[in-house]
């Protein structure tokens, strides 16, 4: 009897990592063309309306002398048109997040809904290599192109913070300006990319990544934020536009005085007093009700952040946020390997 010799196994040789990096880019550069698009059009309106802000800027400066009424009409002229809140903040607010949740969740989401992943361990890759072939591109892709953003939007902002109209510490720009906006939008791309491995459906995908963002986002705006460095205190009565306000209240010898006493006393003297307005009116010959309750040993007492801590709070904001991503890409990669095909 002749024995039959085992048939050879043959090899698949592993794909080279240029070669997955054009396959990468094959696949997925219409979402990337999509998202330079969108930024490029929201960094249109940024340069014209901050050259328009520059210009009034330098008008304003060079106006002299600065009592007049020339240049009080050019001051109130400044504020606003260029103080008030844009049609763009809300949507820049959530840009980090939108751009990152939309790029990393179906990366792999959409390979595993419709199953093409299964060729793909197949050819010379594995599930490893595929993996990190679509996630580190575009988590450095979503990270640059959003940190230029970042960038645009704070030198749009200068000539405001410069006036001190707004402080670049407000909850509606801090997140989408400087390295935190790369930041932002690493998370959302991890996020993203975990829940697409998790769920294995691009659009529950999308909607549980971007709500566990705009969580975390509000989180960190309302909560986190204004504990990263120990606010100050002050009892001027004017605060500049670049800090940030936190709390105020009122004290008297050293004791915090309720709001109800003092909106009592001021409404005695005259003011008008509606939720958290107060409106004073002194009439001739009348006394200023906030002087009435100076003259009495009463304090106001606000507590802030200053503005000069912004880069500081942007480096300490980004850090946990990239140490946050990094976790979540990592369980990512260790989900997927467990999973089965």
């Amino acid at each position: 009897m002749t024995a039959l010799a085992p048939a050879p196994t043959l090899s698949v040789r592993p794909v080279r990592w240029h070669r997955l990096a054009w396959v990468t880019w094959r696949r997925y550069r219409l979402t990337l063309v999509g998202t330079v698009l969108v930024l490029a059009a929201l960094a249109v309106e940024l340069i014209v309306t901050g050259e328009h802000m520059r210009t009034a800027y330098n008008a304003l400066q060079a106006c002299a002398p600065v009592t007049s009424e020339k240049c009080h009409f050019m001051d109130d002229s400044f504020r606003n048109s260029h103080g008030g809140n844009s049609f763009l903040e809300p949507v820049m607010l959530l840009l980090p997040g939108i751009l990152g949740v939309f790029a990393g969740a179906p990366l792999i989401a959409r390979e595993l809904e419709s199953g093409t992943f299964r060729y793909a361990w197949t050819q010379g890759v594995g599930r490893m290599r595929w993996a990190i072939a679509l996630l580190l591109p575009g988590a450095l892709g979503i990270a640059a192109l959003t940190g230029l953003f970042g960038m645009l939007v704070n030198w749009h902002q200068q000539p405001l913070v410069s006036y001190g109209v707004s402080s670049r510490l407000q909850g509606s720009t801090f997140a989408v300006t400087g390295v935190a906006a790369a930041a932002w939008a690493l998370l959302g791309f991890a996020l993203g990319a975990l829940a697409g491995v998790a769920w294995r459906r691009v659009l529950p995908a999308v909607a549980t990544a971007f709500v566990a963002w705009f969580g975390l986002a509000y989180v960190a705006a309302d909560v986190l934020r204004n504990r990263y460095l120990s606010p100050l205190t002050t009892t001027k009565m004017q605060l500049s536009a670049r800090n940030f306000q936190i709390d105020q209240w009122w004290t008297k010898d050293g004791v915090r005085v309720s709001n109800t006493k003092i909106n009592s006393i001021l409404e005695a003297g005259g003011a008008q007093i509606s939720g958290h307005s107060v409106k004073i009116h002194v009439t001739q010959g009348g006394t200023d009700p906030i002087q009435t309750l100076l003259s009495e040993g009463y304090r106001q007492v606000t507590q802030y952040q200053p503005g000069s801590r912004y880069w500081a709070f942007q480096w300490i904001e980004s850090g946990w946020l990239v140490v946050l991503a990094a976790a979540l890409l990592g369980a990512t990669f260790w989900l997927l390997r467990r999973r089965a095909a």
